[in-house]
């Protein structure tokens, strides 16, 4: 079976990914999530993108569906103390052995991907996270998840999904050495999250 890290090796395996820095394409994330069974199609969504407000405008929506009795997955970025804050149920964050249960399990099948090399890059930190947060959403039978975009939209790793709605809140002059250096050109990749016949 899988050996489980420790939350040590946890945390130096996240360390080690976040020098592979920044990675835009779906590729990746597409072959990952294909290995684990598409866990991202097991339950519907509602995705959402912006430069400001985006976090707030998630928490609302998880908060409105959670008063409406439903089991709700809430996958955000940044984290401000532990990055299990990014992954939470029903308003409480993963555990932290499921956390790196998980991890463990995405970390092996990345490996034998690479090995194989139906994966030509090693999976981001962001690729990783997304993929645990699709995982434990599925594996917790979430009745709806709620996703934030971590930057832009068309290229970020959340957006393989198909969601029940489109969301995207305003939109200011922010990772411009990724997203371009003007509101036009910004607003394109926030656009890339609109999907067809999906309302935005």
């Amino acid at each position: 079976g899988i050996q489980v890290m420790t939350a040590r090796e946890c945390r130096s395996y996240l360390k080690h990914l976040e020098r592979f820095g920044i990675k835009l394409g779906l590729d990746n994330i597409r072959t990952l999530l294909g290995a684990f069974g598409d866990p991202h199609r097991a339950y519907p969504c509602v995705h959402v993108a912006g430069t400001n407000g985006k976090g707030s405008a998630c928490a609302m929506i998880a908060e409105a569906l959670e008063m409406n009795g439903l089991r709700v997955g809430l996958y955000t970025s940044p984290h401000l103390v532990r990055v299990e804050e990014r992954i939470r149920l029903g308003g409480k964050l993963i555990p932290a052995a499921a956390f790196r249960r998980i991890a463990g399990e995405v970390r092996e099948t990345s490996e034998r991907l690479r090995t194989s090399g139906a994966l030509e890059a090693p999976p981001t930190f962001f690729e990783v996270l997304t993929a645990i947060a699709m995982l434990y959403f599925r594996e917790k039978k979430v009745d709806i998840a709620v996703f934030e975009v971590g930057m832009g939209g068309r290229f970020d790793a959340t957006n393989i999904v198909t969601p029940l709605v489109s969301v995207i809140t305003n939109i200011a002059l922010d990772h411009q050495e990724y997203l371009g250096d003007t509101l036009g050109k910004i607003a394109f990749e926030m656009a890339g999250i609109i999907k067809p016949g999906v309302p935005i």
